[in-house]
């Protein structure tokens, strides 16, 4: 009977939507870390033939005999490295929040120029305000208007194709070299950063974050762009330097920043804390959400439908999808 271990804070909390997607004779395994004791983790990951969540407890791994997987059930992997995984064992992510993703962003563009909560707003308070038929208030649109995407990948594409049917031109870079794919004007490596920054209305963040795009985002970067533009970031919130993007948005030098990924996040055990350490709440030219960009219903059952079929795949000794390393730690050795 193969057996999958769901770890951690967040997995554990998906038994019930993973247990319909497997075949009855596989067995759901679940260690908690908000209410379960640390001890407890050892002896279920040594039945598990799979292993979905993040972080483990402990400074090593334990016995791991079955393991033929380490599946993270969302995308982003910094937390971890090779030297921390167990050795031999390839480790996956998962995407499916690309499309989810895009809609926010496009939905982001769309109300910067259209305003549509503000109309809402003035009509509630005043209905016609005084106007006549055609003559209300003027407001923008996005066709014609150009999308800088950096880190062209999966969100990347999928907001280019949804850019593309609103008659906007997209723009991009990503660290390799690829070719131009239909969607886009052009596309470059980061060596045209400075580029797209200059020639973009709407600028996108869909990059991971390493030690290259850290504060990839500057007062330097920040001062290459259109003083309308606008910043949007669905990447993580360290890619662009926080005081400086608050410094501009204050001093209006840039037009605008619509922000879902942030700078400080809750802990287990921990005081709650705030977002940021800048007052961006405070600017009108802000819009600000919690990490919810990707937050469906349709991606969260896309995401484990996936898992699924993911550690079905390693158990039956086939090719996994999207392995993004291989782990290195012996048990019982701290890294």
């Amino acid at each position: 009977m193969p057996s999958v271990l769901l770890q951690g804070f967040i997995a554990p909390s998906y038994v019930d939507t993973l247990r319909p997607l497997l075949p009855a004779d596989w067995s759901i395994l679940s260690w908690d870390s908000r209410t379960e004791d640390k001890a407890a983790f050892a002896p279920l990951a040594e039945q598990a033939d799979a292993i979905v969540g993040g972080n483990i407890p402990g400074p090593a791994w334990p016995a791991t005999p079955k393991l033929k997987i380490f599946q993270i059930p969302w995308t982003g992997y910094n937390f971890t490295d090779p030297t921390r995984m167990p050795a031999g064992v390839p480790v996956c992510n998962c995407f499916e929040h690309e499309s989810t993703i895009a809609e926010y962003v496009l939905l982001g563009m769309l109300e910067w120029q259209i305003g549509m909560r503000h109309m809402d707003a003035r009509f509630r308070a005043s209905g016609w305000g005084g106007s006549m038929p055609g003559n209300g208030r003027r407001h923008g649109e996005v066709k014609g208007k150009t999308v800088g995407i950096i880190g062209y990948g999966h969100i990347g594409e999928e907001v280019a194709r949804r850019a593309n049917a609103f008659g906007m031109n997209v723009i991009g870079i990503r660290r390799s070299v690829k070719p131009t794919p239909p969607e886009l004007q052009w596309l470059g490596t980061t060596e045209a950063l400075d580029d797209l920054l200059a020639q973009s209305d709407f600028i996108v963040l869909a990059c991971d974050l390493n030690d290259d795009t850290r504060d990839l985002i500057n007062a330097e970067r920040l001062a290459k762009m259109k003083p309308e533009a606008v910043i949007i970031n669905v990447a993580r919130g360290e890619v662009i330097d926080e005081a400086a993007l608050y410094e501009a948005l204050k001093n209006k030098r840039i037009g605008g920043a619509i922000i879902d990924t942030w700078y400080n996040y809750n802990a287990i055990g921990k005081p709650e804390v705030w977002p940021c350490n800048q007052d961006f709440q405070s600017l009108d030219n802000t819009i600000l959400t919690a990490h919810e960009s990707a937050a469906t219903l349709g991606q969260v059952e896309r995401r484990w439908q996936f898992v699924a079929d993911n550690i079905q795949r390693a158990v039956a000794g086939e090719a996994v999808l999207n392995q993004v390393m291989t782990g290195t730690a012996q048990a019982g050795v701290p890294w």
